[in-house]
C-alpha cells in the first residue's frame, strides 16, 4: 500500500506539471538564495526534471527491498547484511525493509510535491519567495524519525536473532 501511496504521488506531479505548464511565463523560478528569494530563472520545462528526481528517488526506494529479496548479502539492515539471519527471520526483516522504503518514499514525495506546487505557485508571483526552513525541517526530521524507528526494529531484531543462536 505505502508504494502505491508514492507511484501515486509521483503520477501527481506528472499531472501537476502537466496541467500547470500551458499557463506559466516564459521564465520561472528555477533557484532560491539562502533567503528563499528567486536568484535563477530557467524555462517552464525545468519542472520536468524536478519530476525526474522524485520518479528517481522514489524507484531507489522502492527497489531497496526488491534487491533485498533477490540479493540478500547486498542489503544492510544496522550492523548487520540480511544474509546474516536465518531465512524464517529474514522474511520478517524483509517486510520491515519493505515498510521502511514506504515510509521513506513517502517523506520523499510529499518534500517534492510540495516543491513543485511552490515553484508553480511562484512563478506566477511579482517577486518570488520561497521559504525553505518548515519543508527542510520536516523532510529531515521525518527521514531521520522513521530511520530512527527502524535501526531500533532491525537492532531488536538482531539480538533476537542471536538470542536464537546460542
Amino acid at each position: 500500500m505505502l508504494q502505491l501511496i508514492s507511484i501515486v504521488m509521483v503520477i501527481y506531479s506528472y499531472f501537476l506539471i502537466r496541467m500547470n505548464l500551458p499557463h506559466l511565463p516564459q521564465l520561472i523560478p528555477t533557484h532560491y538564495n539562502g533567503s528563499g528569494v528567486a536568484d535563477g530563472w530557467g524555462s517552464p520545462e525545468t519542472l520536468w526534471v524536478l519530476l525526474a528526481a522524485q520518479a528517481l528517488t522514489c524507484a531507489v526506494f522502492l527497489l531497496g527491498p526488491y534487491l533485498g529479496m533477490r540479493n540478500p548479502a547486498s542489503v544492510h539492515v544496522g550492523s548487520r547484511r540480511l544474509s546474516d539471519f536465518p531465512p524464517a527471520q529474514r522474511t520478517r526483516m524483509l517486510a520491515k525493509l519493505n515498510d521502511l522504503a514506504g515510509y521513506l518514499s513517502i517523506v520523499m514525495n510529499v518534500f517534492f510535491v510540495y516543491m513543485l506546487r511552490q515553484v508553480i505557485h511562484q512563478a506566477t508571483q511579482a517577486q518570488p519567495h520561497l521559504s525553505m526552513f518548515w519543508p527542510l525541517g520536516c523532510l529531515l526530521a521525518g527521514t531521520a524519525g522513521i530511520a530512527w524507528y527502524y535501526l531500533r526494529l532491525f537492532r531488536r531484531a538482531a539480538r533476537s536473532a542471536d538470542d536464537e543462536e546460542s
